[in-house]
């Protein structure tokens, strides 16, 4: 695989035939990032085959030059020691200058292992990408609850970051766009397992950062997410919330917006309730429109709203969500 020696090579995250969004931020940001050190973009495929038809495709659509397809019947789930595995291989073969992953469950299992085994520095979790003067791969990881924003340059080969959703835009599909496909076959048996699946239960999953519409809730509330979760099923929006709720249990942790949490990318988003500490207020940077319900006109997040309502929000919402009712705008 020497053509892709010296690429951006980006783990495409797939399940059941499909890529996850976040992989396809990256790959947008490491097209970027590719012309500035004038390199080129490969992504990387796992899986067991029929699963993988048309993804490689897709992501040369999406920006990637070429396409690394690692195929096995052993790797129709994601298990650790057999995608380490099979990465580590095509790494080692392919010998990329930089190696991006997504900051999900398994993209950090995975990152973290290829980190250890190819004695390469990781910056986990990111919100920046840039390129240092003499090249290299710097990250920006938040840092004390997200006051600061620490830039780190990883040193080894490849250096390696791990990159949280919603924080970079995905390329329009560009089917016009041709590029190769390298497919591999790693040497794996029986004999390199060493976890049995004996249940796979999918939970509930939340994109935030996909999300067109969010419903953001805060200490406001007072603990009771009822009226939230009502404007949320009648905009057919999402609902998202503030640190402190996901601190006390009421919500997940897939729902929390900011800067230890997910950042929005919404056409719309109406935060109630919220006095928008920075922490939270930087995940709304790249709202299209953000309207603020508080009963405090100094609070700080109205200064990042663009339509501000001030009063309570158990008085505010109700009527509000009547009258779009009542128009039309909004199913009942």
């Amino acid at each position: 695989m020497t053509a892709y020696d010296n690429d951006i090579w980006v783990y495409l995250e797939a399940e059941d035939g499909v890529v996850s969004n976040v992989s396809y931020e990256i790959l947008g940001k490491a097209r970027e990032l590719a012309e500035e050190v004038d390199t080129g973009v490969t992504g990387v495929l796992v899986g067991a085959g029929d699963d993988l038809d048309g993804l490689a495709e897709a992501a040369i659509a999406r920006g990637a030059d070429g396409v690394v397809q690692i195929e096995h019947e052993l790797l129709d789930v994601y298990r650790p020691e057999t995608y380490v595995d099979a990465v580590e291989g095509a790494l080692l073969e392919g010998d990329p200058a930089m190696f991006l992953s997504p900051a999900t469950n398994d993209g950090i299992g995975l990152a973290g292992r290829l980190a250890v085994r190819l004695h390469a520095g990781l910056n986990a979790d990111v919100v920046r990408l840039e390129i240092d003067d003499d090249g290299s791969l710097v990250g920006g990881v938040p840092a004390f609850a997200g006051g600061i924003l620490a830039m780190v340059k990883a040193k080894g080969r490849p250096q390696m970051s791990t990159v949280r959703p919603g924080v970079f835009t995905a390329l329009e599909p560009d089917d016009s766009r041709e590029g190769d496909v390298a497919v591999r076959e790693p040497d794996l048996g029986e004999a390199d397992l060493r976890t049995e699946i004996l249940d796979r239960e999918v939970g509930e999953t939340v994109d935030l950062p996909g999300a067109d519409v969010v419903v953001c809730a805060g200490r406001g509330f007072d603990g009771d997410l009822e009226l939230a979760r009502e404007l949320t099923g009648a905009l057919d929006g999402t609902l998202g919330v503030t640190r402190p709720l996901c601190d006390e249990g009421l919500v997940s942790r897939e729902r929390q917006i900011g800067s230890t949490g997910y950042s929005l990318q919404a056409d719309v988003a109406i935060c109630a309730g919220i006095s928008g500490s920075v922490y939270f207020t930087s995940g709304l940077d790249d709202v299209d429109t953000v309207i603020a319900v508080n009963t405090d006109p100094e609070e700080p997040i109205f200064d990042h709203a663009d339509y501000c309502i001030e009063g309570d929000l158990f008085e505010v919402l109700p009527p509000l969500i009547d009258r779009l009712e009542a128009e039309g705008v909004i199913s009942a």
